[in-house]
């Protein structure tokens, strides 16, 4: 007789809450120095997780007080992210440069250069402002994180099914407006990019259920897809802006960004039919 499959273990979204807290302030203590492109990246990452959470917990019931707490940390949470979120955009753009060059030209290589100090120059800007920030916040960032890890102290051992996880995950992002746009825009599409993220965070909570981890899967799938776009059209952007739109190299970016948008666009597809069929 086969051994019953063991159920997968409880989430305990609060507990998980207060790790990421804790993660987030050591990357804003590790890039109060010459924050590297993972530093970076760690910081926008635990804050992301952090927001994923409170957008987990505002749809549970039976929690203490806590939504206007959670503001006030998500409003700071937000100027961080945005300040780490530029340098993060150049960090990306500088290893495109380096791996899509239209040819082997003398002046694609020399385009390469060019654009490459006109990045570097504004990620040192980027960097500046987001450390003056920290420096600025961190103390605020740190109060607004253990008030609202105090207001929901007592719900500190609340426990969520995975499979309860699994279906709050998938219905709020399904019921994003931008989602149920056949032909969602430019901006919804940026939208529909950032809720997979949240969706695919919050799914993460449950790594020992495997429907969750394919959901969370597909979800990534469907960002990093918005995320390719989105990186080609910020290059794209800062390329016309300094070479004009007709010119080679800023062509070959345009051409890139409009292929991932289309990639994008297609996975976006091939997702709605893969949820509609799992």
């Amino acid at each position: 007789m086969p051994k019953p499959t063991p159920s997968p273990p409880a989430i305990h979204p609060i507990s998980s809450l207060r790790e990421h807290a804790t993660a987030l302030q050591a990357a804003i203590t590790v890039c109060l120095g010459e924050p590297t492109p993972h530093d970076v990246h760690k910081l926008r990452t635990e804050s992301r997780r952090i927001e994923a959470h409170l957008d987990l917990l505002r749809r549970l019931k039976g929690l203490p007080p806590f939504r206007n707490k959670a503001a006030k940390a998500l409003r700071q949470l937000n100027k961080l992210r945005r300040a780490a979120g530029r340098v993060r955009d150049l960090d990306v753009q500088q290893k495109l440069i380096d791996d899509h060059l239209p040819d082997d030209s003398i002046q694609s290589r020399k385009d390469r250069d060019d654009l490459h100090q006109v990045t570097a120059k504004l990620r040192k800007r980027a960097v500046r402002k987001l450390i003056k920030l920290l420096n600025k916040r961190q103390q605020k960032i740190s109060k607004r994180l253990e008030a609202l890890l105090d207001a929901l102290k007592p719900a500190e051992s609340l426990k969520l099914s995975p499979t309860d996880l699994l279906s709050l995950a998938d219905k709020d992002f399904r019921n994003t407006h931008a989602v149920l746009m056949r032909t969602p825009s430019d901006e919804h599409l940026h939208g529909i990019r950032k809720a997979a993220k949240l969706a695919r965070y919050q799914l993460e909570l449950a790594p020992g259920f495997a429907q969750a981890k394919r959901a969370a899967k597909r979800y990534q799938s469907l960002q990093e897809a918005g995320g390719h776009w989105h990186d080609w059209l910020a290059l794209a952007d800062v390329a016309t802006h300094e070479l004009g739109d007709d010119h080679p190299t800023a062509a070959h970016y345009i051409e890139l960004r409009d292929r991932h948008l289309s990639g994008y666009r297609s996975r976006l597809e091939a997702f709605r039919d893969e949820t509609t069929k799992a």
